[in-house]
């Protein structure tokens, strides 16, 4: 088990969204059992700081895992596992593009084609956004679908679908899906 710390320092931002999930530091758990049974707040204080960042730095990583007394290496596994996490630095605004199997035969493959073509290939940052190809996002039944999230001190996250090509470029543009007019 690794359990050397993690020496980055976390921005103030990254400390006031874990902080925002666990509570003013300086409370020590006094015991091992105390320590580990704050363990679940794990994946509530990674979207925390993933909603207010943008991204998980190695030194905002460092502190959650200072905080909640568990091993760094662990932490990383799980950030790592979920593919809505980013471990790298990315502009604020985040559109995914679900790929997964009920949107693949719903055309994400073409979107994604005409997504690479007007903005350019996933991941690339550009105006302060990016999109990327992501797993199921839980709209099977309105594939294809897409989430817009933007990270700050007030995150946003939309999920919507069907979606087209120019609905996501408008998304990104705008900071927000447009609505449907309902007929």
């Amino acid at each position: 088990m690794d359990l050397k710390p993690i020496s980055t320092p976390p921005t103030d931002d990254e400390r006031a969204a874990v902080d925002a999930v666990l509570g003013a530091p300086g409370v020590v758990p006094q015991a091992l059992r105390e320590a580990r049974g704050r363990r679940h707040l794990l994946l509530p204080g990674l979207h925390a700081i993933q909603d207010r960042c943008g991204w998980v730095s190695a030194g905002a990583l460092g502190y959650l895992c200072e905080r909640l007394h568990v091993p760094p290496a662990e932490a990383y596994g799980v950030a790592s596992f979920y593919a809505l996490f980013a471990l790298s630095a990315r502009p604020p605004t985040a559109l995914h593009v679900c790929d997964d199997l009920a949107c693949h035969a719903a055309g994400a493959p073409a979107l994604i084609a005409t997504l690479t073509q007007r903005l350019g290939p996933a991941g690339e940052a550009r105006a302060g956004a990016t999109w990327h190809p992501s797993p199921c996002l839980g709209l099977c039944e309105r594939a294809p679908a897409a989430m817009l999230t933007i990270a700050g001190a007030a995150p946003r996250a939309t999920a919507w679908g069907p979606v087209d090509a120019a609905a996501c470029v408008d998304a990104i543009a705008r900071g927000r899906p447009r609505r449907r007019r309902r007929r």
